[in-house]
C-alpha cells in the first residue's frame, strides 16, 4: 500500500520558517538571544534600548508561538 501523502493545503511550518516570517527586529532579538547575547549587546546590535529588549523578546516570542501554533 503506497505511503499516505499531506493534502497539499496543509503546510508545516518549522521554527525556522517562522522566524523568517517575522519582522526584522522581532526575529533579528530572538536569534541574538538564541545565541547565548545579553540584553545590554542585543540592544547595542539592534539599536534598541537596553531596557526595550525584554518587551521586544516577549512580543517577538509570542508572535512566533502564534505562528507556530497556526501550523498544523
Amino acid at each position: 500500500m503506497p505511503a499516505r501523502r499531506r493534502p497539499r493545503s496543509v503546510v508545516t511550518v518549522d521554527r525556522d520558517s517562522a522566524l523568517q516570517l517575522l519582522p526584522d527586529t522581532y526575529a533579528a532579538a530572538l536569534r541574538l538571544r538564541d545565541a547565548g547575547l545579553e540584553p545590554d549587546e542585543i540592544g547595542r546590535q539592534l539599536g534598541i534600548a537596553p531596557e526595550a529588549v525584554a518587551s521586544a523578546l516577549v512580543l517577538a516570542q509570542a508572535k512566533l508561538q502564534r505562528l507556530l501554533a497556526e501550523s498544523p
